[in-house]
């Protein structure tokens, strides 16, 4: 009597479910990286971005993440490495706090008080952070981009 050795286990699993997450994205050159930053804002990212300073000194980690997956939802076509470094706004807390960040790398959110040097290159953002016309400022490595409460944005190199 013939005794099979191969193909005796006919339980084979085949996965057929299709990953729609998936995306191919392709470095944008500086140029349309500029003009995809000079774009209008959406109203649901102005708006939870402008959480930021209300839920007090220390925010919940929940809430951060929700901003950072807007932040990425905002700007769906850049890499990670072309995403803000982070976001500098008011600090609404009253004395002795100036501005807060929101540091996208480490997802922190800090107050800082007035005088406190802000890390990562974020300096260069305070004065426009503190100007009442904007809400909060995007600090890019190469860009900053002062964003308006109905998110129109006026963008500085440098």
């Amino acid at each position: 009597m013939r005794r099979p050795i191969i193909g005796t286990n006919h339980n084979v699993h085949v996965d057929f479910q299709i990953n729609r997450n998936t995306k191919t994205t392709v470095e944008l050159q500086p140029l349309m990286v500029e003009k995809l930053l000079r774009q209008k804002r959406s109203t649901s990212y102005v708006d939870t971005v402008t959480k930021l300073d209300a839920t007090g000194v220390h925010c919940r980690k929940e809430d951060i993440e929700k901003m950072i997956e807007e932040l990425k939802n905002q700007f769906p076509e850049l890499l990670e490495h072309q995403l803000p470094i982070g976001i500098v706004s008011k600090c609404y807390l009253g004395k002795p706090y100036e501005v807060h960040t929101l540091d996208t790398q480490l997802q922190i959110v800090e107050h800082y008080k007035l005088g406190s040097v802000l890390p990562n290159g974020m300096e260069k953002a305070r004065v426009l952070a503190m100007n009442p016309n904007y809400v909060f400022v995007e600090v890019f490595t190469s860009y900053i981009c002062a964003v308006t409460k109905d998110g129109q944005t006026s963008m500085v190199k440098g």
